[in-house]
């Protein structure tokens, strides 16, 4: 099983050949998952499919479901390059299939819980967008909302084993990548930048 902390970090290219690479991000909510996501593809001139925005815009039905399921294989089966974003365990399994490399952010729990609350207060109280979430999508500092926090808070304990029993069963061959700091995603960033950037013509 291929789990690699950043000092190991695979290799894209291969032979001399730049190969087509599917990047699938996941990681507790305010780990900065779709800030990441956003810059590989500003880097990269990736497609992007954010699943948080795709899923707020349904009626979470057992059909959003199936359909969910459906715009995810359809997203990586139609593009050689990009980049998908976001956890929801219950299709976690066919995206690890459809990619290539799957990065897991892993931020401490006090700072997730933080950035989480912080990003809340600016898109309820100050109205500033999120290009990750459905424009529709409305927060509400409510019991679902401590909830959620909950959520944000056992993530680690939670998926600690889940993620690397799912990658084991459905993708063993296919790093599973941990990054944990701004200073590593930099790294990274340039790392894969450099490896996935094709030669000009002149110098060929």
């Amino acid at each position: 099983m291929k789990v690699i902390y950043y000092n190991k970090i695979y290799t894209w290219q291969v032979d001399g050949r730049f190969e087509p690479l599917k990047l699938m991000i996941i990681g507790s909510p305010g780990s900065g998952k779709s800030t990441f996501a956003r810059r590989l593809a500003e880097q990269l001139d990736y497609p992007i499919f954010y699943l948080d925005r795709y899923w707020h815009q349904t009626d979470y039905s057992e059909a959003a479901k199936q359909r969910f399921i459906h715009e995810q294989q359809t997203f990586l089966q139609s593009h050689l390059d990009c980049i998908i974003d976001g956890n929801y365990v219950g299709s976690m399994a066919i995206r690890m299939q459809g990619s290539d490399v799957i990065l897991w952010l892993q931020v401490s729990r006090w700072r997730a819980v933080w950035r989480v609350i912080k990003r809340s207060i600016a898109t309820r109280c100050f109205h500033e967008t999120r290009p990750d979430m459905a424009p529709s999508f409305r927060e509400h500092f409510d019991w679902e909302y401590l909830k959620f926090l909950k959520f944000v808070w056992d993530y680690p304990r939670a998926n600690r084993q889940e993620i690397p029993r799912i990658h084991q069963q459905v993708a063993s061959g296919k790093p599973l990548l941990i990054i944990r700091n701004d200073t590593e995603k930099e790294a990274f960033l340039t790392k894969l930048v450099n490896q996935t950037k094709k030669p000009d013509k002149e110098n060929r």
